[in-house]
């Protein structure tokens, strides 16, 4: 039996706002949602497209790529769509493992500074090592593009 969530249904089952469902819809990164008498419905094929778009934002994929992987999807299951997905999910997990790298050294740091901290508790004269050099963070993934400016509109003088 297939179970059908109102928006409001869809927001707390996705931790998403009702506002932000819309405008997933609008920007195209889920499929125009299907709609009972004027109200729009979510079924599990939405809600696996949204639980997707979340965690992929969740690890800093950015609007503009999960738009492009959806356009791709909707282009169906042609060879072409499908090798691209697959190469946009692959840059992607790429980005990832970098940044898990640096994340991993990170962690090691702060774990030789409390460790450091924790011994110099109470303790007088104790000397601190010198600092480790900072860590290099992974470049974006290749398909993040920088944000453009929106054009700006000249201030009207008011009469």
């Amino acid at each position: 039996m297939t179970t059908y969530l109102t928006i409001a249904e869809a927001a707390l089952a996705t931790g998403l706002t009702v506002h932000t469902l819309r405008y997933y819809e609008q920007i195209g990164l889920i499929d125009p949602v299907p709609r009972r008498s004027g109200q729009r419905v979510y079924g599990e094929h939405e809600l696996a497209l949204l639980r997707f778009v979340v965690h992929m934002r969740a690890t800093g994929m950015s609007m503009r790529t999960l738009q492009e992987y959806s356009e791709l999807r909707r282009q169906g299951e042609t060879p072409d769509s499908i090798r691209l997905r697959g190469d946009l999910l692959a840059r992607h997990a790429a980005f990832l493992r970098d940044e898990l790298v640096t994340l991993t050294e990170t962690i090691a740091r702060l774990d030789k500074k409390i460790a450091m901290y924790r011994s110099a508790y109470g303790e007088e004269g104790v000397s601190f090592p010198e600092p480790a050099p900072p860590a290099v963070t992974a470049p974006p993934p290749p398909t993040a593009r920088p944000r453009e400016k929106a054009p700006t509109s000249p201030r009207r003088k008011q009469a």
